[in-house]
This record gives C-alpha cells, structure tokens and sequence, in this order.
C-alpha cells in the first residue's frame, strides 16, 4: 500500500471504475461534497439536539412518603421510555446511522491511497468545518467513528 497519483482507481463499487482524468476529477469533487456533507451533518444532529433539550419541561412533582422511591422509578421509565419512542429520537437515529455510513464510505475511499481522492476528503473535511465547525457547542465529539 502506497499512496499514488494514478487515474484507474475502483471506487466503492466495481461499476465505479475511473479510467481517465475526467473521472478521477469527478470523483474527487463528489468525494469533496461528500466531506462537507459530513461535517454539515454533525452539525445538523447537534442542531437537533439542542432543539429537542430545549423544550423538554420538567415538572416537579411530590411524591407521597410510602413507597415513593418506587414511584419514581415508575415514573423515570415511562418518561424514558416516552423520549426513546419519539419522532425526535427516531431522526436522530436514522441520521445517525446516515452519519456512520457517510463516514466509513469516506475511510474506504481514503484507503484507496489515491493521492487526489485522499485531498479532496481532506479538503473537504476542512471545508465542512470552516463553514459548520465555528458553530459547534461541542469541539470534540466522542461520537466520531473516522477521526
């Protein structure tokens, strides 16, 4: 494994075969996009999250003093129970897992050491961020799975 500068590269997918330059070049700008999208995707799942931690309400309430540590582990279930089944929590799962596949497809492209594929990931991976990484609460995110 070396990297190299070549034009014939497969590309995820064997009907993905670049032969010429013009398609090393359209791939390295789709790959480009790519790496945005995956930056602006962090962005955007951090977005709804803040959104859905916003208006959540907490009630207080007071619980009678027979068996009340009982009771408030019925009622914590059910409000588990009722964030994990909401239509908020089900988006974030499915953006989540777009966010996993974007991600790994980008690392199986980068392994391809195609010195122009492996550039415009990178670049565009620092393009994403200068547009959608100042706006982050979070910096480091312990959910990243490529970096």
């Amino acid at each position: 494994m070396y990297f190299h500068t070549g034009n014939c590269e497969y590309i995820l997918f064997e009907a993905l075969y670049t032969t010429k330059v013009g398609h090393i070049v359209a791939a390295s700008i789709v790959m480009f996009c790519l790496a945005m999208l995956y930056e602006g995707l962090k962005y955007g799942r951090e977005v709804l999250v803040q959104k859905t931690l916003s208006q959540n309400k907490y009630i207080t309430t007071t619980l009678p003093a027979a068996n009340s540590q009982e009771n408030m582990i019925i009622q914590t279930r059910q409000a588990v129970a009722a964030q994990m089944l909401s239509c908020g929590h089900f988006i974030q799962t499915l953006l989540h897992m777009l966010q996993v596949f974007i991600s790994y497809c980008l690392m199986l492209v980068f392994m391809t050491y195609n010195v122009w594929l492996c550039l415009a990931i990178i670049l565009g991976a620092g393009a994403g961020y200068f547009i959608f990484g100042w706006r982050r609460a979070v910096i480091v995110d312990v959910n990243e799975h490529c970096h």
